[in-house]
């Protein structure tokens, strides 16, 4: 694999004490190729394929807020998902092969070839298979060598600029050419953004040539090399391009910002110098717009001399800056983790020497940045919302996952608004707090079709092992998953998971890089469980592989024990959870069994066992209210439950933010479930863990595959009341007359109606049971991966594939994550939103999917839903 493009840009892009500013330490929080997808994806027209596991696309498709008004391809995810079998003997006729089925499947005017980690590691010659391509379709099939442990995601963001430059700048002529042509570089259309400046320009006189690359062709950037004049907008990450293009085209560039009515001021002016025909036009538009906003902006005056703590992604920080000084907002501190030097220059310009800035953005000193200098706001990425929800901070995200527009006049009263609604909302809260805290002083399915192509994945249901194991994991507390793998799995699993649950999350990555895939990454790893013990003093750290640690061939385990028996300090637990085998279950479940061998050591007297003690192994696919709800539920019979583990705190009842997983089981609790009278397991994967447990400590098991609909949850209850003893509780007898009521109300919307479900395999059994008993047809399922689960689902026919698997037949309802509003979309029916990850709707976290009351919601919703369509 051919790394000249990354190793040029290191070398030019800084001198040595740059190089480990831009590079590493100050080149973003995730990957070259996540920071390359950045750059690329939002071209509207064009495809991209993922060469390597499931992780890298699985983890980051439909996850960066870029609009488009041509279409929905740039949505699309497409990855080959490397197995275990392709790493072996290669994968090259594969990836040749998923080419061509995505040219027929969507007929793009380009396609994208993204080298990852794994493929990177094994040396796929993706530029060969990508030159056979393009003579084999006719069109332009580019490879992009951006393989994560390259460096960080401003790296990416250059290379991305480097292969616009080699295979796509220049190879194409625009229609027509006029005198007063730009090309805005560096613009991704977050949100709209550029939707908020284009007509600004337009009214001006001055037309957008080419778009690079927010809301774009890819036509269109073939010919960006007759423009007149390149503006980089926000984004040093690209000026790379507009340099080369001043070399090879002899085009001027000029760098801006949209962001504040001083910078969009700013860079109208600086355009309509280089144009002087359209200067007086445009000092008319500056005026008119500046009046227009003078007015405006009169409604948020209240947000004169507050304070804003400031974090967000590089150039942001200080276009930002002179957005918030527009609206009078004083900055208190300025995370500079994720700039440039250029771009701290850039901020004490504005701010003066004594500018507030802070390399250490880690959550906890964000908050006492907080708190010691009284801020009113925090404005930074999504990761850090929910940080800010926990500790009643207001926030407003400003980075790439935002819904909102908050470039050019417009934007800043959209920012000011926001602001302004934050603080407002936490302001009324924590009255309303005061106010509290004063008032208080079966059946057998037939069997179903199994089909699976391997070549090409369109849009992923499946998520990576480390995923899955990350979110048990959650669920233990004083816990700390780590990734050891390049930074980009960590950081996009961690938006992932955030994302769904609207929580902060715990998980860290090893980092590793270039070197340490050459010279071995032991002694990395042994160095960040030692940095975290001593900083963050966890009960338990899970050491997570990648199919980067795991093809490099790291004997983690042995290292993990080595240092164990050195040290003692912590239990360290080592998870192999490579992304080219399994998905987000396995890893699920490893991550559970894993913990339940970590205790074999740890035996106390457990042939003594606790009467009333019930061990619960709880599966992926239950929400956190849902954890909280069989608790109770089991509670109700005079059990004690131990469960593993407990993601309930998920449901947003933790107040406190911490940088370990919070409100799980405590490792105390685990070290007892070998004196337990019985373990119940919920899922089909947690049978492996059930039968750890009986192999070690000689607990029996047993499998409840489903708690949801009346005949599961019939079942739960007379097990529970076999165990204690006990007759079932009188609350869930009514419960049962009011689901079989609320069964006959809706059964007439449920009969003869087909669903398509596309989820996990366990979470597929138990919906697909309930679907079956309200009297309605599962047509088809579609699983992520293969599961010992498949035999037990109801359905006429069953998949293993992506959402892209599902054909054009007529289906009355979907099934499935947020991610599969696309197809529903396509097959012009609703999306019912269940499973991993919701983050389309809210309150999925806090809702009951089990037992009696919450199969009563489940059908309700549904009912609902077809009652609305049909």
């Amino acid at each position: 694999m051919r790394l000249s493009n990354a190793d040029r840009l290191i070398k030019e892009g800084c001198n040595r004490e740059k190089k480990d500013k831009l590079c590493r330490s100050r080149g973003g929080e995730s990957c070259a190729f996540d920071g390359a997808m950045i750059v690329l994806q939002p071209i509207a027209d064009a495809a991209h394929i993922v060469h390597g596991p499931i992780a890298c696309c699985g983890n980051s498709w439909e996850g960066r807020g870029t609009l488009s008004s041509k279409g929905n391809l740039y949505r699309m995810g497409f990855t080959t998902d490397m197995t275990e079998l392709d790493i072996v003997y290669g994968s090259e006729d594969k990836l040749y092969r998923a080419i061509l089925r995505t040219y027929e499947a969507v007929g793009p005017s380009a396609v994208f070839v993204y080298a990852t980690c794994v493929s990177g590691l094994t040396g796929e010659d993706i530029e060969a298979v990508c030159r056979k391509a393009e003579a084999t379709l006719g069109v332009r099939v580019i490879p992009v060598n951006a393989p994560g442990f390259t460096g960080p995601k401003n790296l990416g963001n250059r290379i991305a600029g480097e292969v616009l430059l080699d295979y796509v700048i220049g190879t194409g002529e625009a229609p027509l050419t006029t005198t007063c042509d730009i090309n805005l570089i560096g613009e991704y259309n977050i949100a709209g953004d550029l939707w908020l400046v284009e007509p600004l320009l337009k009214e001006a006189g001055i037309r957008v040539l080419s778009r690079i690359t927010g809301d774009s062709t890819f036509e269109e950037i073939t010919y960006a090399h007759r423009a007149d004049l390149n503006v980089v907008v926000c984004s040093r990450a690209l000026v790379n391009v507009a340099k080369e293009m001043q070399l090879r085209y002899d085009i001027p560039y000029i760098e801006v910002s949209f962001f504040g009515k001083t910078e969009m001021t700013k860079a109208l002016r600086a355009i309509g110098s280089r144009f002087k025909v359209l200067s007086s036009r445009i000092e008319e538009i500056i005026q008119r717009k500046e009046r227009e906003l003078e007015e405006r902006l009169k409604e948020f005056s209240h947000l004169k001399g507050k304070k804003a703590v400031l974090y967000t992604g590089g150039v942001k920080s200080w276009s930002f800056i002179s957005a918030l000084l527009d609206l009078e907002i004083e900055i208190v501190a300025v995370g500079t983790k994720k700039s440039t030097y250029e771009d701290e220059e850039k901020m004490r310009e504005i701010l003066g020497e004594d500018a507030p800035l802070v390399e250490d953005v880690t959550p906890s000193n964000l908050r006492r940045l907080m708190k010691d200098n009284n801020a009113d706001i925090l404005i930074a990425g999504g990761r850090n919302l929910y940080l800010a929800m926990k500790e009643g901070f207001p926030f407003v995200d400003v980075n790439q996952e935002r819904h909102r527009a908050y470039a050019g006049y417009e934007g800043l009263v959209n920012l000011a608004e926001d602001i302004s609604n934050s603080i407002r909302f936490f302001s009324q809260e924590s009255a309303a707090r005061s106010r509290v805290r004063r008032q208080e002083s079966r059946k057998t399915p037939e069997k179903s079709e199994i089909s699976l192509d391997r070549d090409l994945v369109i849009n992923p249901l499946k998520h990576s092992q480390s995923v899955g194991a990350a979110i048990a994991l959650q669920g233990i507390d004083r816990a700390l998953p780590v990734i050891h793998s390049a930074q980009g799995c960590s950081f996009l699993a961690k938006v992932l998971i955030t994302k769904h649950f609207r929580e902060p999350v715990a998980l860290v990555s090893t980092k590793l890089f270039t070197e340490d895939i050459v010279m071995g990454s032991e002694e990395r790893l042994v160095n960040v469980i030692e940095g975290i013990i001593e900083k963050q003093q966890p009960d338990i750290i899970g050491i997570l592989s990648s199919g980067l640690s795991e093809v490099r061939g790291e004997d983690m385990a042995e290292a993990i024990k080595r240092w164990q028996v050195a040290n003692g300090r912590c239990k360290v637990v080592h998870v192999s959870t490579p992304d080219y085998a399994g998905g987000l279950e396995t890893g699920y479940a490893k991550a559970v069994e894993a913990i339940l061998e970590s205790i074999e050591c740890e035996r106390t007297d457990y042939r003594r066992k606790i009467k009333g003690q019930v061990n619960l192994l709880v599966g992926s696919h239950l929400t956190p209210a849902d954890f909280t709800e069989i608790r109770e539920i089991i509670e109700s019979f005079g059990l004690r439950p131990v469960l593993l583990p407990d993601l309930a705190a998920l449901d947003g009842s933790r107040q406190d933010f911490s940088s370990l997983a919070s409100g799980g089981t405590r490792l105390s609790e685990i070290k007892r479930m070998g004196s337990s009278e019985f373990t119940i397991a919920i899922g089909k994967s947690m049978e492996a863990p059930a039968k750890k447990l009986r192999e070690i400590f000689g607990s029996e098991y047993i499998l409840l595959e489903s708690i949801s609909g009346l005949r599961d949850t019939d079942a739960l209850m007379d097990i529970l009341s076999t165990l204690s003893g006990r007759a079932v509780p009188h609350r869930y007898k009514r419960q049962r007359r009011v689901l079989i009521d609320g069964m006959r109300d809706v059964h007439f919307y449920f009969g003869g109606k087909k669903f398509c479900i596309a989820l996990e395999p366990d979470l597929s059994v138990q919906v697909s049971r309930l679907i079956q008993e309200m009297g309605a047809v599962v047509d088809l399922v579609v699983i992520p991966c293969h599961s010992g689960s498949v035999q037990r689902i109801f359905a006429n026919e069953v998949r293993v594939g992506d959402l892209s698997s599902i054909d054009n037949r007529v289906f009355d309802v979907l099934i499935s994550n947020s991610h599969g509003e696309l197809a529903a979309k396509r097959l012009g029916i609703p999306l019912y939103q269940m499973g991993f990850p919701v983050y389309k709707i809210f309150g999925y976290t806090t809702k009951i999917t089990i037992g009696y009351r919450g199969t009563l919601g489940l059908i309700n919703d549904m009912a609902n839903l077809l009652k609305e369509v049909h």
